[in-house]
């Protein structure tokens, strides 16, 4: 894509050029103790292709660029507890956004504030505390898990989430972390959070002047970070990781189905978000199962029984907190359950996620640059984010947390 550069952009290429080539020149393997993450939510791996984004372009020409994927569902939750942990959502337990774990007798939601910070919700070890427990700081500024006590632990320094809180504000309390004067306290990992592009997205598409002015706006204040975190006494052993949870793909009136037509009044429980689940009435899972799997063609879904989700998607074993039909639309289709034919028929321009994570609408950025990290390099795979943990605690020194599904195949060749 043609662009025009400004000397606002040449000036960040020129930062980011002289910085991390001086990094690799500077550090060893075994000095290599920063990492600052940031997730963008729903940065599909081509915006930056669609848009102005001269900070991304440079770190992708002086460190690395990969198309990533997210974990089985695609949605934010299961997959910031993914990259946080490096388990799948049905091993670490946020099966989605929202769900009734039976076992607890509890609902999660992401818009409860009660069951966010109930630490019994939440299984495997999050990076900052794998971090902490071998030695390390860490500081979280909003991820999906930091407010509630995992393992009885919290990190050295948490922020919760603030939608009235700025990118800049924001982008000011990391850098408030990394610039101290006093080494000693600035922390080993670093984790922070946007809520955007996810939230222009939805209501206007990824390919919306909408979409295209907070993206651009988010690079702008990555110029800003980057620019000042050379400030930071430890700046040059810091590895930089900017990537996201999943990506999003536009939604039309006409790709809607309502499925209560075939199975009126059959399900017990159901979940009307990507992916459908149902509890069907007291003996009627067979009927529901088939009358769904009767009209797969025409509903554009493809359904399952729980335990027969295929095995590609690593879900389906964690029953307590999974209906027993699961039910995955096509990708850019919206499947309800809904007694009101119309309920839920998504507006023009309006897009989702939660599809299937192996299509390309739902794979993400991940742009990284630092002394760990090869110059210039496009990755030749495309792998699950969960690997984040994995990526952190090699580039720390530090042992991953046991078990995990990371895979270090997938990711090595990114490194020096």
């Amino acid at each position: 894509m043609n662009r025009k550069l400004t000397l606002s952009a040449l000036l960040v290429a020129f930062l980011l050029l002289v910085g991390c080539s001086s990094q690799s020149n500077k550090q060893t393997q075994d000095e290599e103790k920063y990492v600052v993450i940031l997730s963008m939510d729903a940065f599909r791996h081509d915006l930056a292709d669609l848009y102005d984004t001269p900070t991304l372009d440079s770190i992708a020409r002086v460190g690395v660029f990969a198309e990533i994927m997210p974990c089985f569902p695609s949605n934010t939750f299961p997959n910031h507890y993914a990259m946080a942990t490096g388990l799948h959502p049905d091993h670490h337990g946020i099966v989605n956004n929202s769900f009734y774990a039976k076992e607890l007798g509890k609902k999660y939601s992401i818009g409860d504030a009660e069951a966010r910070v109930n630490a019994e919700f939440y299984k495997g070890e999050p990076i900052w505390n794998t971090v902490e427990r071998q030695g390390q700081v860490a500081h979280v500024y909003t991820w999906v898990g930091v407010e509630a006590p995992i393992n009885d632990h919290f990190p050295t320094e948490y922020l919760l989430y603030d939608v009235n809180r700025s990118r800049r504000e924001l982008a000011d309390l990391v850098l408030g972390a990394l610039c101290n004067p006093n080494v000693e306290e600035i922390p080993n990992l670093t984790m922070w959070y946007f809520d955007e592009p996810d939230a222009v997205e939805h209501r206007y598409s990824p390919t919306s002047d909408q979409t295209r002015e907070v993206v651009e706006d988010i690079d702008n204040t990555l110029a800003y970070f980057m620019r000042e975190v050379r400030r930071s006494p430890v700046y040059d052993k810091i590895n930089f990781i900017f990537t996201a949870d999943h990506g999003m793909t536009e939604l039309s009136p006409e790709r809607f189905v309502n499925i209560y037509q075939w199975i009126p009044d059959m399900a017990k429980y159901y979940y009307n978000a990507n992916p459908v689940t149902i509890e069907p009435k007291e003996g009627m899972l067979e009927e529901v199962y088939t009358a769904l799997k009767a009209h797969e063609a025409e509903g554009h879904y493809r359904v399952w029984k729980r335990e027969e989700v295929p095995a590609e998607y690593h879900y389906g074993t964690f029953e307590s907190r999974i209906y027993p039909i699961v039910l995955l639309p096509e990708t850019g289709w919206k499947v309800v359950y809904n007694e009101e034919p119309e309920k839920g028929r998504p507006q023009p321009k309006a897009s989702s996620h939660g599809f299937d994570p192996f299509h390309p609408d739902m794979h993400m950025a991940f742009y990284a640059c630092g002394p760990a990290f090869k110059q210039g390099y496009k990755h030749d795979k495309v792998f699950y984010n969960l690997n984040d943990h994995l990526i952190i605690a090699k580039i720390l020194g530090i042992e991953p947390a046991q078990p995990n599904d990371c895979n270090w195949d997938d990711v090595k060749g990114m490194f020096r």
